[in-house]
């Protein structure tokens, strides 16, 4: 026999000089027919299974029938968990002790939540568990919440890599010069080679417009506002004003020494952010400029 349970409840009918009988409640005829079958032979009918897979999965876990559980458990997860008994699935998984089928169907709810939520799985739930209800709306309420926060912190991670890609590219054409801008010392060719930097280009627009501009004040025109910030980043970021080809390096490193200590704070967030997105992307702690790499 193979539940522990059946072998005892069997054990105590006998001795009684008569037949007695075992009932088994709150499952379908047909489903204790496929159980006692299993009992006996370890077999069952695919339809059967398919039939009767949530009766079969309480009754095996009452009577102790692990190798039939697994069975169920299996079947639910790869065959037969649907939008339409998944929260029966979920209740059931919980009161048979089935951590890896509650999980599944909890993420299946949680994926679905508005097709399960109009199903009358659902609805009888409601009634009968609020509780229940209450917790699951609470998961997705969390839930979407993560979402909003993985989101939130890609586009961060975005503007991080934007500004490290901005960085480079200002210490390449300050230091190499790149298409027609560049130091003054430099020598360009007719046929230069594609630049890899992809923000040279919008960041050759702001030089230019940086240069001409009759507002150059801090405050005064948004474009020379933010190129006066990629200035301050980049000297908060260079190692070695003394070496280094961006102007104005040696001035900010001036200024931040003079700072009030809220905007330094501010500064070595953004700072310590930055260089975090480069390391993850496989660049170095640094920009610091080599000075066998700079042009004479």
């Amino acid at each position: 026999m193979a539940s522990p349970v059946f072998r005892c409840m069997l054990k105590q009918t006998k001795g009684f000089g008569r037949k007695k009988s075992i009932s088994i409640n709150g499952a379908p005829h047909d489903a204790v027919r496929v159980f006692i079958r299993f009992l006996y032979s370890s077999c069952y009918e695919k339809e059967d299974m398919k039939e009767f897979v949530l009766p079969l999965l309480v009754l095996s876990h009452a009577f102790v029938v692990p190798q039939l559980k697994r069975i169920c458990e299996q079947q639910l997860e790869h065959v037969f968990v649907t939008l339409e008994n998944v929260v029966d699935v979920f209740q059931l998984s919980l009161l048979c002790d089935a951590p890896r089928l509650t999980l599944i169907s909890h993420r299946m709810i949680l994926k679905n939540f508005k097709a399960v939520s109009s199903t009358e799985g659902w609805k009888t739930m409601k009634e009968s568990h609020p509780a229940l209800e209450k917790e699951l709306l609470e998961s997705m309420i969390d839930e979407e919440n993560m979402r909003k926060e993985k989101i939130r912190k890609m586009n961060e991670r975005k503007i991080y890599l934007q500004l490290c890609e901005a960085m480079e590219a200002l210490v390449h054409i300050c230091r190499d010069g790149c298409r027609t801008i560049g130091p003054h010392d430099k020598d360009f060719e007719e046929n230069q080679a594609p630049c890899k930097y992809r923000a040279c280009k919008g960041l050759e627009l702001l030089v230019r417009h940086f240069a001409g501009c009759k507002l150059r004040v801090p405050g005064g025109c948004i474009h020379c506002k933010r190129m006066w910030q990629l200035l301050e980043l980049h000297s908060r970021l260079c190692d070695d004003s003394s070496l280094c080809r961006v102007p104005l390096c040696r001035n900010f490193k001036e200024k931040i020494r003079k700072q009030s200590k809220k905007d330094e704070i501010k500064w070595k967030i953004l700072v310590k952010k930055i260089l975090r997105t480069k390391r993850i992307n496989g660049g170095g702690a640094t920009f610091f400029v080599s000075p066998n790499s700079i042009s004479s």
